[in-house]
């Protein structure tokens, strides 16, 4: 791997600035990310060795500006649709993580033209309320989050910015677990999508894999083992070995047994 370095921009689109961190070169590609607000990994980088990332920070994350007209995730899923007819050249591949994966879930249904292949990584917003661990503290919401301690990024933001993180997620989820507007269109998705879930994961359970490859008609469903919630820290190379494949075969990718086994 060459060594990466993210280049950051305000990109004025028609609702407000939205803030990009940009690496690589290739074929465009949207990393969302999860609630967690905006961390490059050790598999970002790795797609940042063979694609153009585009890293966008959802708006009123990590200290930047809410979009007054951008309010809900299909809202989000407009605005990241702006972004691509804007600076992709009208098509990127999307790769999302957790609540970035419900975005990429709209936008693959709202804008299917736009959109190449969709990775996602344990999505949010179709999850049964019975089946969530809900962490009582921050503690707890590491241990959810995380089966590799030594792969837990270092935090170096504010408390105060974690908690404007935590107030924009609720804004656009409005408290919402299960999307049933989106559960029902699942199957108008065209694009074809790798589903990858974390073994060890509690936060998002296996019923939303299970929910995704009956829904979504070109899909593949595959766990990675030895990770929890937080796939991309809890194991890099694995996921990232599995993405790129995805990423370069497209319709001839195949999940192999021993790519997700230790």
């Amino acid at each position: 791997m060459t060594d990466i370095s993210f280049t950051e921009r305000d990109i004025a689109l028609s609702s407000g600035s939205l803030r990009v961190r940009t690496a690589g070169k290739g074929r465009p590609l949207l990393h969302l990310h999860s609630a967690a607000g905006p961390r490059v990994s050790g598999m970002v980088e790795a797609l940042a060795d063979h694609h153009l990332v585009h890293a966008p920070v959802l708006p009123g994350f990590d200290g930047t500006a809410k979009h007054s007209s951008v309010t809900t995730m299909t809202g989000l899923a407009d605005l990241m649709a702006e972004f691509i007819t804007k600076e992709c050249g009208g098509e990127a591949d999307i790769v999302g993580e957790g609540l970035g994966g419900w975005v990429g879930l709209w936008l693959a249904q709202r804008h299917p033209a736009l959109i190449g292949l969709l990775v996602l990584e344990a999505p949010a917003g179709l999850r049964r309320d019975e089946l969530i661990a809900r962490p009582a503290n921050d503690e707890e919401r590491l241990q959810l989050l995380h089966a590799v301690s030594a792969n837990v990024p270092k935090e170096t933001r504010t408390p105060q910015m974690l908690q404007n993180n935590r107030k924009a997620l609720q804004d656009y989820t409005q408290g919402v677990d299960f999307d049933e507007a989106l559960a029902a269109r699942l199957g108008e998705i065209k694009a074809r999508a790798l589903i990858l879930m974390g073994a060890l994961d509690k936060m998002v359970p296996r019923e939303t894999g299970h929910i995704l490859k009956a829904g979504i008609p070109q899909s593949h469903l595959t766990y990675i083992w030895g990770a929890a919630h937080a796939i991309e820290f809890d194991q890099p190379q694995r996921t990232s070995a599995l993405v790129l494949d995805f990423l370069d075969r497209g319709e001839s990718f195949l999940v192999r047994q021993a790519a997700g086994a230790a």
